[in-house]
């Protein structure tokens, strides 16, 4: 897209534009251009009669009133300019509609966005493509998002290309795309607690500033459920991770985390989850997220970090290969890697079905390494050792038989070799499935409207 020559360009970049009278009225961006003061103008391509609306100042629809977005329209936001929804709103397109720079050198242009702070109702938005901009939930309703794409988004609109926000306000986030983001793909403050569920979504080499924050930056609530997901790294990013869910303020009460059925490759590391929660990570494939250069600062496929040994977390069913290390347990409450020594129907057992394969660094397997003092239960796996004896596996396990300072990990039984755990040994049976046309796995196998490279494709 060339850059375009603006109607107004001799207006002042970024000026405060109008702020409706909040009388219950509802406004189109057409109806937005004909107002005096609005900064909004429309232009219709001669050649294939395609709409485009330019955004040169700050518009806020006000408490009251109403915003319908149209359907199958370009939008064009101007430098630093934000549009406020305070009011009511409808963003759920059928055909869908583009949000874009009104530039092409993002560089040096730094458009911000959509920013809802509507307390009337959640606001859906549906088959909204962003480039550049961003979106930000600031209210207590939180925001739903179904089948939406973020590009390239230049990190103005807040910590991530869909920034949370408002403490307590939930956020749904299903069937969309995340590709090459300058920050975070999805990010929330430290200090909200915001439930939470992403599910069948696809996440591409988020964190090109290289910025020390991992695709997904969250924080606990009383439910964050990531599913379903598919989220691949950019090698050269050394301090991008993939999933945090910490809990970095203290909050207290009832917090649970759930990540599961996921694909986790090519990150820093793969899932981190920090501080007091009740955290279930299970189901997931976890493939080269080793893109760490000092192994004491990060490489895990899953990394357990609680010195005030407060969270609960129970690891079941994954494949780990490839990390600079397996898993790694600091501190925790407790962890549970894998328990058969008790009855099926006893709140603790736990079939393991942990995989390993190649983790390790410095010429050294690490699959488990416990730097806590807890006695860490970890039966029913399958570790990267040629036999599953308990002399072998003590190979690739670091714990109190390598530092008696450190708590003993029970590993005995392991896994059989006819097994769930030795199905997953074969690359193949885990990577081969139904999954769409994003990489993400298709779930109740129903035909959707995705996003592929900007382009709607039923599938």
């Amino acid at each position: 897209m060339m850059m375009l020559v603006l109607a107004a360009a001799c207006q002042t970049l970024s000026a405060e534009g109008l702020k409706t009278a909040g009388d219950g009225t509802t406004y189109t961006l057409d109806m937005l251009s004909t107002m005096a003061g609005s900064g909004v103008e429309k232009w219709v391509d001669d050649e294939d009669g395609e709409v485009f609306y330019t955004l040169l100042a700050n518009d806020t629809i006000a408490v009251g009133d109403k915003f319908v977005m149209e359907d199958d329209v370009t939008v064009l936001f101007d430098d630093d300019v934000l549009f406020v929804i305070e009011g009511d709103a409808d963003f759920k397109l059928e055909k869908g509609s583009i949000f874009d720079s009104a530039y092409d050198d993002a560089d040096y242009v730094k458009p911000v966005g959509i920013k809802v702070t509507s307390e009337e109702t959640q606001v859906e938005f549906q088959h909204c493509i962003f480039y550049y901009v961003g979106l930000r939930g600031a209210s207590s309703k939180g925001l739903k998002l179904t089948d939406c794409s973020f590009y390239n988004n230049n990190g103005a609109i807040g910590q991530g290309a869909l920034t949370l926000g408002y403490d307590l306000a939930p956020f749904e986030v299903r069937g969309c795309n995340f590709d090459f983001n300058s920050k975070a793909a999805i990010a929330g403050a430290a200090n909200y607690r915001n439930p939470l569920l992403i599910e069948d979504c696809y996440f591409n080499a988020n964190g090109q500033a290289n910025g020390n924050t991992p695709q997904l930056n969250l924080t606990v609530a009383s439910q964050v459920t990531v599913r379903g997901c598919n989220i691949a790294g950019d090698p050269t990013k050394d301090r991008v991770g993939a999933i945090v869910v910490a809990n970095m303020v203290g909050f207290t009460g009832e917090l649970n985390t759930l990540i599961e059925d996921c694909t986790i490759s090519n990150c820093r590391f793969g899932i981190a989850t920090y501080l007091w929660q009740n955290a279930i990570i299970r189901n997931n494939v976890l493939l080269d997220n080793c893109h760490e250069s000092n192994p004491m600062n990060g490489g895990s496929g899953i990394n357990v970090y609680d010195p005030y040994y407060q969270q609960i977390t129970r690891i079941e069913g994954n494949r780990i290969e490839g990390s600079l290390w397996g898993i790694t347990l600091v501190g925790g409450a407790s962890a549970n890697l894998g328990r058969t020594d008790v009855d099926e129907n006893d709140p603790d057992y736990n079939p393991g079905n942990n995989t390993f394969v190649n983790n390790g660094n410095g010429g050294v397997l690490y699959d488990l390494y416990n730097n806590s003092t807890n006695t860490v239960y970890a039966q029913g796996n399958t570790w990267n050792v040629s036999e599953q004896t308990e002399e072998e596996i003590e190979k690739v396990v670091f714990h109190q038989h390598d530092n008696a300072s450190l708590g003993q990990v029970i590993f005995m039984p392991a896994a059989t070799t006819t097994g769930v755990s030795a199905a997953l040994m074969n690359k193949e049976t885990v990577e081969n499935g139904a999954y769409d046309l994003q990489g993400r796995k298709v779930r109740g196998g129903k035909k959707a409207l995705r996003i592929v490279e900007g382009r709607k494709v039923i599938n």
